[in-house]
């Protein structure tokens, strides 16, 4: 439908609470390059401002502009000021970053062009809020689905679970995506007479799974030449620390905080470990990220991962906080390179099929072409 002449090129507006480099956030401006690309108009509207977005936006030439209103409260009090300006810059249509609040702030402010909004995969942590904030969720999420046309779920897990709780009349699955260009292998898959580097990439939060991975590496080592690379940063970075420094491996681990180049960061890496445990993933961006890289993947069976990968062919399933099943994987991948390299050749010819940005965008793009459509039929 991208395609159909019988409309003019769509404007919309992609609203973003702020500039962070979050992976919702960060995904958000790629789709909004892409749909750019096949033909739209589109602006970036921040509820804040631009932040260390600001730069990639000037770069890629994106229209964006600010509102100027705090998280929550000041949307809530100025509605008709949030629509206004989401008004002129998506007069077709607006692309939201949560399903919830926003939705009802827009069309409570007048806002008339059609909603989509996208569940990144907050309602998979509502175990971990207090009582009173798991109440104001779902005040807010009834109130989105009131407003929104569409909501759309990045993964069928996460669709799945949305069924459970109230929602719009129509809920889809669009799977995020990555850019080859960006993400790809480093050209040199020779790991046979070096070090082999292993990556972890995420929060540094409970559940994630990184002491495990510690833990597994520790085990894994036993004489074979690894070294573990973590990137990210959060409050369990210095028990992590000690943690390695009591299984005496620190001088094999390196902590290298927040990586803004992360293709560039999973380009070092030959394996990549997704362990996470009680963090369900809604997605994973970067099991995705690696794959398109050229890593061979271990990753647990949680939430959307086992969408992403095909175990035994593009990396490794294991059960989440199976410590020796961690290990295990990676001592095969150190003692078997050609079937490292078979996974990470395969991983990256999976990625780049099915999730590919490009048709991450056209799908939203194809979305709100078949609103508008709708609309005029109907009007």
């Amino acid at each position: 439908m991208a395609g159909d002449r019988t409309l003019r090129p769509l404007k919309l507006a992609v609203v973003l609470w702020g500039g962070f480099m979050g992976g919702a956030e960060t995904l958000s401006v790629a789709i909004t390059e892409h749909m750019k690309g096949l033909g739209a108009t589109v602006t970036v509207v921040f509820v804040q401002g631009p932040l260390t977005l600001k730069p990639r936006l000037s770069r890629t030439g994106i229209e964006h502009r600010s509102i100027g209103l705090k998280r929550g409260r000041d949307v809530l009090r100025h509605p008709r000021r949030y629509a206004r300006e989401v008004a002129w810059s998506g007069p077709d249509g607006a692309l939201l970053i949560e399903c919830g609040f926003m939705g009802a702030a827009l069309r409570a402010g007048g806002y008339r062009a059609p909603i989509v909004a996208t569940e990144h995969g907050v309602a998979l942590g509502l175990r971990d809020l207090t009582r009173r904030r798991r109440t104001l969720w779902r005040l807010s999420r009834a109130s989105g689905a009131w407003a929104d046309d569409v909501e759309v779920a990045v993964s069928d897990y996460l669709l799945s679970r949305m069924r459970r709780y109230p929602h719009s009349r129509r809920l889809t699955r669009i799977y995020n995506g990555i850019d080859p260009a960006v993400y790809h292998p480093a050209g040199d898959a020779a790991a046979t007479a070096r070090t082999l580097i292993v990556g972890f990439a995420g929060r540094l939060i409970p559940g994630k799974g990184a002491d495990h991975l510690i833990e597994a590496v520790a085990r894994a080592r036993d004489g074979r030449d690894l070294k573990l690379v973590i990137a990210g940063h959060g409050s369990e970075r210095p028990r992590l620390e000690s943690l390695t420094e009591v299984l005496a491996i620190d001088h094999c681990v390196e902590f290298l905080g927040a990586v803004d180049d992360s293709a560039g960061f999973w380009r070092s890496c030959d394996i990549a470990v997704v362990p996470s445990d009680r963090f369900v993933e809604s997605f994973s961006m970067s099991t995705l990220e690696a794959m398109a890289s050229g890593c061979a993947v271990i990753a647990t069976r949680n939430g959307a991962i086992p969408e992403l990968m095909s175990d035994g062919v593009t990396g490794t399933l294991v059960d989440p906080g199976d410590i020796d099943a961690l290990a295990q994987a990676m001592v095969s991948y150190a003692e078997n390179h050609r079937l490292m390299q078979a996974h990470a050749t395969a991983a990256r010819a999976r990625a780049v099929e099915r999730f590919d940005v490009k048709d991450c965008a056209r799908a939203y793009l194809d979305l709100f072409t078949e609103l508008a459509l709708s609309r005029r039929k109907s009007g």
